[in-house]
Protein backbone atom coordinates (compact mmCIF):
# COMPACT_ATOMS: atom_id res chain seq x y z
CA UNK A 1 0.00 0.00 0.00
CA UNK A 2 2.52 2.33 -1.23
CA UNK A 3 -0.08 5.59 -1.44
CA UNK A 4 -1.90 4.99 2.00
CA UNK A 5 -2.22 6.93 4.40
CA UNK A 6 -1.95 6.40 8.42
CA UNK A 7 -5.59 7.42 9.77
CA UNK A 8 -5.62 8.90 13.37
CA UNK A 9 -7.00 6.53 16.10
CA UNK A 10 -9.86 7.32 17.88
CA UNK A 11 -9.69 9.29 21.19
CA UNK A 12 -10.76 7.01 23.73
CA UNK A 13 -8.51 4.08 21.96
CA UNK A 14 -5.66 6.58 22.44
CA UNK A 15 -5.99 6.99 26.08
CA UNK A 16 -6.28 2.81 26.84
CA UNK A 17 -2.78 2.85 25.15
CA UNK A 18 -0.95 5.64 27.08
CA UNK A 19 1.25 4.72 29.79
CA UNK A 20 0.44 6.07 33.25
CA UNK A 21 3.08 8.34 34.88
CA UNK A 22 5.27 6.36 37.37
CA UNK A 23 2.89 6.98 41.09
CA UNK A 24 5.52 8.73 43.13
CA UNK A 25 5.71 7.15 46.85
CA UNK A 26 6.34 9.30 49.71
CA UNK A 27 9.54 8.84 51.14
CA UNK A 28 9.68 8.38 55.36
CA UNK A 29 12.58 11.30 57.01
CA UNK A 30 15.76 10.14 57.88
CA UNK A 31 14.45 10.83 61.43
CA UNK A 32 11.61 8.26 61.27
CA UNK A 33 14.28 5.40 59.97
CA UNK A 34 16.63 6.64 62.70
CA UNK A 35 13.67 5.52 65.46
CA UNK A 36 12.30 2.27 63.49
CA UNK A 37 16.13 1.08 63.69
CA UNK A 38 16.12 2.11 67.40
CA UNK A 39 13.05 0.76 67.98
CA UNK A 40 14.04 -2.73 66.42
CA UNK A 41 17.49 -3.06 68.39
CA UNK A 42 15.59 -2.02 71.74
CA UNK A 43 13.34 -5.08 70.93
CA UNK A 44 15.93 -7.37 69.92
CA UNK A 45 18.24 -6.69 72.92
CA UNK A 46 16.13 -8.14 75.50
CA UNK A 47 15.84 -11.63 72.98
CA UNK A 48 19.83 -11.77 72.83
CA UNK A 49 20.01 -11.50 76.64
CA UNK A 50 17.54 -14.26 77.32
CA UNK A 51 19.41 -16.57 74.47
CA UNK A 52 23.15 -15.85 76.35
CA UNK A 53 21.33 -16.70 80.10
CA UNK A 54 20.08 -19.66 78.47
CA UNK A 55 23.69 -20.60 77.31
CA UNK A 56 25.51 -19.99 80.43
CA UNK A 57 22.55 -21.83 82.14
CA UNK A 58 22.54 -24.88 80.06
CA UNK A 59 26.75 -24.83 80.75
CA UNK A 60 26.61 -24.23 84.25
CA UNK A 61 23.87 -27.01 84.30
CA UNK A 62 26.39 -29.31 82.06
CA UNK A 63 29.23 -28.33 85.44
CA UNK A 64 27.12 -29.27 88.44
CA UNK A 65 26.62 -31.87 86.66
CA UNK A 66 30.52 -32.65 86.61
CA UNK A 67 30.85 -31.95 90.37
CA UNK A 68 27.88 -34.47 91.37
CA UNK A 69 29.62 -37.54 89.54
CA UNK A 70 33.11 -36.04 90.65
CA UNK A 71 31.82 -35.87 94.73
CA UNK A 72 30.06 -39.68 93.55
CA UNK A 73 33.49 -40.90 92.89
CA UNK A 74 35.52 -39.32 96.15
CA UNK A 75 32.74 -40.98 98.38
CA UNK A 76 33.13 -44.21 96.76
CA UNK A 77 37.05 -43.95 96.71
CA UNK A 78 36.19 -42.54 100.22
CA UNK A 79 34.57 -45.94 101.03
CA UNK A 80 37.12 -48.02 99.46
CA UNK A 81 39.84 -46.37 102.28
CA UNK A 82 37.82 -47.49 104.45
CA UNK A 83 37.61 -50.58 103.91
CA UNK A 84 41.19 -50.81 103.15
CA UNK A 85 42.11 -49.10 106.59
CA UNK A 86 41.31 -52.06 108.90
CA UNK A 87 44.66 -53.95 109.86
CA UNK A 88 43.47 -57.56 109.32
CA UNK A 89 42.39 -56.53 105.55
CA UNK A 90 46.27 -55.04 105.19
CA UNK A 91 47.67 -57.88 106.99
CA UNK A 92 45.49 -59.83 104.48
CA UNK A 93 46.31 -58.15 101.31
CA UNK A 94 49.87 -57.71 101.78
CA UNK A 95 50.28 -61.55 101.99
CA UNK A 96 47.60 -62.41 98.75
CA UNK A 97 49.17 -59.82 96.95
CA UNK A 98 52.33 -59.03 97.43
CA UNK A 99 53.67 -61.97 98.93
CA UNK A 100 55.17 -60.28 102.15
CA UNK A 101 55.34 -62.37 105.04
CA UNK A 102 55.48 -61.94 109.00
CA UNK A 103 58.78 -60.25 110.44
CA UNK A 104 60.67 -62.76 112.63
CA UNK A 105 61.34 -61.88 116.17
CA UNK A 106 63.80 -59.43 116.85
CA UNK A 107 67.48 -60.11 118.58
CA UNK A 108 68.37 -57.31 120.62
CA UNK A 109 72.53 -57.98 122.01
CA UNK A 110 73.88 -55.82 124.96
CA UNK A 111 77.40 -55.31 124.64
CA UNK A 112 79.15 -54.04 127.77
CA UNK A 113 82.06 -52.20 126.48
CA UNK A 114 82.35 -48.54 125.62
CA UNK A 115 81.94 -47.60 122.43
CA UNK A 116 85.45 -46.08 119.99
CA UNK A 117 86.06 -42.46 120.78
CA UNK A 118 84.50 -40.39 117.99
CA UNK A 119 86.85 -38.11 115.39
CA UNK A 120 84.73 -34.94 115.28
CA UNK A 121 85.60 -33.00 111.89
CA UNK A 122 87.40 -29.43 112.32
CA UNK A 123 84.06 -27.38 111.62
CA UNK A 124 82.45 -29.52 114.80
CA UNK A 125 85.47 -28.47 117.51
CA UNK A 126 85.54 -25.25 119.60
CA UNK A 127 87.25 -22.69 117.94
CA UNK A 128 90.99 -21.53 119.01
CA UNK A 129 89.48 -18.19 118.91
CA UNK A 130 87.11 -18.25 121.44
CA UNK A 131 89.95 -19.73 124.18
CA UNK A 132 92.14 -17.01 123.76
CA UNK A 133 89.13 -14.74 123.73
CA UNK A 134 88.15 -16.06 126.99
CA UNK A 135 91.83 -16.29 128.69
CA UNK A 136 92.33 -12.45 127.80
CA UNK A 137 92.12 -9.56 130.08
CA UNK A 138 88.84 -7.67 129.56
CA UNK A 139 90.58 -4.16 128.29
CA UNK A 140 92.13 -6.43 125.57
CA UNK A 141 88.47 -7.89 124.54
CA UNK A 142 87.13 -4.41 124.62
CA UNK A 143 90.01 -3.70 122.46
CA UNK A 144 89.41 -6.44 119.86
CA UNK A 145 85.65 -5.47 119.77
CA UNK A 146 86.82 -1.68 119.13
CA UNK A 147 89.38 -2.71 116.13
CA UNK A 148 87.94 -4.39 112.64
CA UNK A 149 90.58 -6.12 111.27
Amino acid sequence: MPGAQALPMPVARRAALRVPPPVRRARLPLWMWVAVIGLSLAAALPVLQFSDATARGAVLRGLERQRSGAQAEVRELASQVGELTSLERVAAIAQERLGLTPARPTVILTVHTPPPERLLPARFLPRRDAVLIESAVWWQRLADVLIVR
